[in-house]
């Protein structure tokens, strides 16, 4: 018995100088999840400890029109004003930085990456990550190599990575430590425009705390991008656009 806890004193012994004494740590040592508070208080309830976990994959995801965007921009504008670097890695094109301005986003600390593909878009995320960058949000699904590489580059740096995506694939899935699903209930109109929506949201996995939590959120579009009638019609249901029309 005695020789055996030698052998394995040893062996611990040889894994921290080979590869460094945080390659192997006693579980009682572990730091426990970090919170970042997004500013949005129901959203930052959800997850169990007051805000997104540094150095964790966060994903909102949802259907056309269920929120999941314009709550990223929200926590964009959030961490454009609290941290010294934020980006966006661009994948699926036609992000918009000015339409910050309306949330109150700082500008300077922002940087916009538009990868030409997804696999480059990988590569992008994964060097930020590493690179310690404060906020990173990623607008649409990554390749399946990257996400391991960039999990562990965030736990590393401890950055706040949010990850938008309408239908993230399984690897995604299983990389992310929360994920936030996000349906619409209705929309919020002021004097006949569209100006926001309702949405459900579900904690469908949360690896720091205890999933399954729901909340009722309010999404505001940006002042100035708030889309005609016509932008309208694609999405609603003919009944509430003939009210609509009606009520103008």
């Amino acid at each position: 018995m005695q020789s055996q806890r030698v052998d394995l004193q040893r062996a611990i012994q040889a894994v921290q100088v080979r590869f460094g004494e945080q390659a192997l740590v006693p579980a009682h040592r572990l730091p426990g999840p970090r919170p970042w508070p997004s500013g949005v208080a129901a959203f930052d309830r959800l997850s169990g400890i007051g805000g997104l976990p540094r150095g964790r994959v966060c994903v909102l995801s949802g259907g056309p029109s269920s929120g999941k965007l314009s709550l990223g921009l929200t926590l964009l504008a959030q961490a454009t004003r609290e941290f010294a670097h934020a980006v966006v890695v661009d994948v699926r094109g036609g992000f918009d930085a000015w339409t910050l301005a309306a949330l109150g986003a700082e500008l300077e600390p922002l940087t916009v990456v538009r990868p030409p593909s997804p696999d480059a878009g990988g590569e992008a995320a994964v060097a930020l990550a590493r690179a310690g960058a404060g906020f990173l949000l990623v607008l649409g699904n990554l390749p399946e190599p990257a996400l391991a590489p960039m999990e562990s580059a965030a736990a590393r740096s401890g950055c706040v990575l949010a990850v938008v995506a309408e239908a993230p694939d399984r690897a995604l899935a299983y990389a992310s430590s929360l994920t936030f699903d996000l349906a619409r209930t209705g929309w919020i109109w002021d004097r006949h425009e569209l100006v926001g929506l309702r949405a459900r949201a579900l904690c469908a996995k949360n690896k720091v705390a205890a999933p399954g939590g729901v909340a009722e959120l309010e999404v505001g579009y940006p002042l100035g991008a708030i889309r005609p009638l016509a932008w309208v019609a694609e999405v609603l249901p003919e009944e509430v656009l003939q009210f609509a029309s009606a009520a103008v």
